[in-house]
């Protein structure tokens, strides 16, 4: 006969993730003289924002902003999960059109799956010349949508960061140094 099952304290095993990784500030302290290798992961304390509405179920955009003492960072991070839900909307006209660069497109579906392997064929797609800017546009689009609509929920988020190209980008009424697009490892109260 078993025992019962052990149970899993997620903060404690958040904590312990925190140890090995930077802030988000920490992890952009040099910018934007210098930026760190990708992939890079990292957390911050974050308003997000979850659109849905992606052709593939499985797929949920969080926007959102960090505002710090030197970055003011903007976040374009793809999920498979649904633990944040602060108004959540289907994904608006604009943002659709957002997405007609083929590798972009492909890198969505890639991050959809979430899977180690995937992720990996997902930088690559980012990579090609031109994927970075749809998603930008399609964040800023996924989140000016929110505004005056719903709030953003402030949580604390652990990501792995893909790509960040440089702003400013307007995020509804907020302007970002950097968009750092990924796809969450945690999002936490």
């Amino acid at each position: 006969m078993r025992g019962p099952a052990p149970t899993v304290d997620h903060n404690a095993a958040i904590e312990a993730i925190k140890q090995r990784l930077p802030s988000v500030q920490q992890l952009l302290a040099d910018w934007p003289a210098g930026l760190p290798q990708l992939p890079a992961a990292t957390y911050a304390t974050a308003d997000l924002c979850e659109t849905r509405g992606f052709d593939d179920p499985r797929l949920v955009l969080y926007t959102g902003i960090t505002r710090g003492p030197s970055v003011t960072v903007g976040w374009c991070l793809f999920g498979a999960s649904r633990n944040v839900q602060p108004g959540h909307s289907t994904l608006p006209h604009a943002a659709r059109e957002a997405l007609t660069d083929p590798n972009a497109a492909r890198a969505l579906q890639l991050l959809a799956v979430d899977h180690l392997e995937t992720e990996e064929a997902a930088i690559e797609a980012l990579a090609a010349p031109g994927a970075v800017r749809p998603l930008v546009g399609l964040a800023a689009a996924a989140h000016q949508e929110h505004e005056g609509r719903s709030e953003p929920l402030r949580v604390e988020v652990g990501t792995t960061i893909y790509a960040y190209p440089p702003g400013p980008v307007h995020l509804g009424t907020a302007i970002a140094d950097i968009v750092c697009i990924g796809s969450p490892i945690w999002i936490g109260q």
